[in-house]
């Protein structure tokens, strides 16, 4: 168990509140920035062999440390609150205590009296001999000792014409809140300071400047950039979308003329035009005690498929502005029945089931689409399956409405299933996302045959193959199977063509 950093390191006293104000695109520094719980110093450094390498005269400060000679090995010995740490030149490892050696990423380096060592000696050695937590940042060039929150912030910017979207990954988790001052977009988060990766690619028209100033995250907006919309993806991602105004209002028409209410015309009933999708169900798979498939030393299908849904999830309301539920929105398993049955009484015009598989070869990877085998179920259709049941519409008068067997339902609709699915592979495909051998198939899937609506059950990767289970723990692959996702449903509202008989992504 790690303790409270050492009573000799109150002298690092620079407050964190007062920390130095930064760009995005800040250059190569020469010095790391050490944070203690009560304040910030930094420590040069030298760059040899690609290893960043410090001064003991530098680094023994900082934890009160005393540092000797011993005459006949040449060697030090390295005392302070813990146990003591030997050092020998021309050595790359360091002795902690009795019996304890521990390996450094360089040789200990004595050049005229000045004992050089390298950055991780302050993780390796002297972290473990104070029984004090360090860690060490090399790409920013960022120390922590103790138990300093100093979130690390990277950012990707891309454009989706005409609006564009700035996705931050925040590492450990901190609340932060978002506010518009003028011209300029504020992002404060509940820490001390900000540890923010720099980021290139930024469109100048949507966004001209940044500036990190302590914990908020400043952004100068461009012209195009006058709305935006900020989304919590999951705990860690916070996607910002920049937008133009909206269109303006369309004129108030002249009021009508008034009529009795006998001559009123019923009212019209709600019905979506072809092609329109106002509703869609997103059904993460398993939950509660059924964790599903698993990667060795990485994610669970429940955990990840509930992610990947709520990530699914945003972006689908955020650039196509349609209604999205989710059938699970937490660590539960709700039955089968269930789960379509909330997409049927939403009316919602699609369902994707979100999965990821698993093999007992560990070579099988990639992902895949399904939707519903019709031949399984010929031989239970006959002309008196689907019948019509007339029912009252509001205002008067009667329309007639489909009756159809539950473990049927998704029978009529697995024609555009079926296209739908093949849109989705495509999609993947042209991104760059590995498909298994067979990208789409057609099985007889009970997740899918009670959904009244196109339907398809989406293997996202093989947790058991290495490859597929490093690609779905990283963020680019997540986001480009969302994209297609996204691309294959906007295919679908503009009109989906039927499918051709034995046709590949």
């Amino acid at each position: 168990m790690f303790v409270s950093p050492p009573a000799a390191l109150i002298g690092i006293v620079i407050a964190l509140a007062f920390g130095a104000t930064r760009s995005f695109t800040q250059g190569t520094s020469t010095a790391y920035a050490v944070f203690a719980a009560d304040g910030r110093k930094t420590l040069p450094f030298r760059t040899s062999n690609g290893v960043d390498m410090v001064t003991l005269d530098q680094v023994a400060p900082l934890f009160g440390l005393t540092v000797s000679e011993d005459a006949v090995t040449g060697g030090l010995t390295i005392r302070g609150r813990g146990q003591p740490i030997v050092l020998l030149p021309g050595q790359s490892v360091a002795s902690i205590g009795p019996g304890r050696i521990v390996s450094l990423s360089a040789q200990v380096q004595n050049d005229r009296r000045t004992w050089q060592v390298p950055m991780d000696f302050l993780s390796k050695a002297i972290g473990p001999a104070m029984n004090v937590r360090i860690e060490i940042r090399r790409p920013t060039h960022t120390v922590l000792i103790g138990d300093v929150r100093l979130p690390q912030i990277t950012a990707r910017f891309e454009k989706q014409p005409p609006n564009a979207r700035l996705t931050l990954e925040i590492t450990p988790p901190a609340p932060h809140r978002i506010t518009r001052e003028g011209n300029r977009l504020v992002i404060r988060f509940e820490a001390v300071l900000l540890d923010v990766a720099p980021i290139s690619g930024l469109a100048p028209e949507f966004i001209t400047g940044t500036r990190v100033d302590g914990p908020a995250i400043s952004l100068d907006l461009g012209s195009p950039a006058l709305t935006f919309r900020a989304t919590d993806i999951d705990d860690n991602h916070l996607a910002i979308d920049l937008m133009p105004p909206p269109p303006p209002p369309p004129p108030t028409p002249p009021p009508a003329a008034a009529t009795s209410p006998a001559a009123a015309a019923p009212p019209p009933l709600d019905l979506a035009p072809p092609g329109a999708i106002r509703t869609i169900v997103i059904d993460p798979g398993h939950g509660g005690d059924d964790a599903g498939a698993r990667a060795t030393g990485g994610p669970v299908e429940k955990d990840y498929v509930l992610q990947f849904a709520r990530r699914l999830r945003a972006t689908i309301e955020s650039r196509i502005g349609v209604r999205v539920l989710l059938t699970r929105d937490a660590d539960e398993n709700p039955d089968i029945d269930r789960r379509t049955a909330l997409a049927n009484n939403n009316k919602a015009d699609l369902f994707i089931s979100l999965h990821a598989n698993a093999s007992v070869r560990a070579t099988t990877r990639g992902a895949q689409v399904l939707s519903l085998r019709l031949e399984d179920y010929k031989n239970r259709i006959s002309a008196s399956t689907f019948t019509e049941l007339p029912v009252p519409v509001v205002g008067g008068g009667t329309r007639a409405i489909d009756v159809v067997p539950w473990d049927l339902a998704q029978v009529p609709f697995a024609t555009k299933s079926s296209a739908l699915a093949l849109s989705i592979a495509r999609q993947f495909s042209d991104r760059g996302v590995a498909m298994y051998a067979r990208p789409t198939a057609q099985l007889p899937l009970r997740t899918l045959v009670g959904a009244n609506m196109p339907a398809v059950l989406i293997e996202l990767g093989f947790l058991t193959n290495a490859d597929d289970a490093r690609a779905l723990a990283g963020n680019e692959t997540s986001a480009a199977m969302i994209d297609g996702i996204v691309a294959a449903i906007l295919d679908m509202r503009r009109g989906m063509p039927t499918p051709v008989p034995g046709a590949r992504p």
